[in-house]
């Protein structure tokens, strides 16, 4: 799938997420119309973990536009774990709503997460192996540095 018509999608799905939440917070509304007690109240943990999965998406989000102004991309990785977390937002919501229903969504959830975790493995190992070899071999340099400026071993002497 070419660049443009991922861009695409996930500008859909990030609509979609949008709709969903929105569709959410107003029967949250309906189901506690009369409540004596508000949401906030009964169900504090819930709330705090739906504006902290909010507030990740958020920023995840606005490092993969910040990457993609830059000129870089945003990497694929990182829009698929964006939307993910996004998703992610709505249990919570489901949780206070209906428990059953958000309790089954968050099994499905996790299940694509993981799926998506165990066949992305190979290629986040291999990203991050190819981020972390030049930082390895600019300390190894600066060691080997020190090192002979001190008259000690280096690492290359020791291998």
């Amino acid at each position: 799938m070419n660049s443009w018509k991922c861009r695409r999608l996930a500008g859909k799905l990030l609509g979609l997420l949008g709709t969903l939440v929105s569709i959410l917070v107003t029967l949250l509304q309906l189901r506690f119309h009369s409540a004596n007690q508000p949401p906030f109240a009964t169900h504090r943990l819930h709330f705090i973990a739906f504006f902290t999965v909010i507030l990740i998406f958020t920023v995840l989000l606005g490092i993969g536009i910040k990457l993609e102004a830059a000129g870089s991309g945003c990497p694929a990785i990182l829009s698929t774990v964006c939307l993910f977390i996004g998703y992610l937002s709505l249990i919570p919501l489901l949780l206070i709503i209906e428990p059953y229903i958000g309790w089954a969504v968050f099994i499905v959830w996790f299940f694509f997460f993981v799926k998506w975790a165990w066949e992305s493995y190979e290629e986040m190992r291999d990203s991050i192996v190819s981020a972390i070899e030049p930082v390895t071999g600019f300390l190894k340099t600066q060691f080997n540095r020190n090192c002979n400026q001190n008259g000690e071993a280096s690492i290359a002497d020791n291998v």
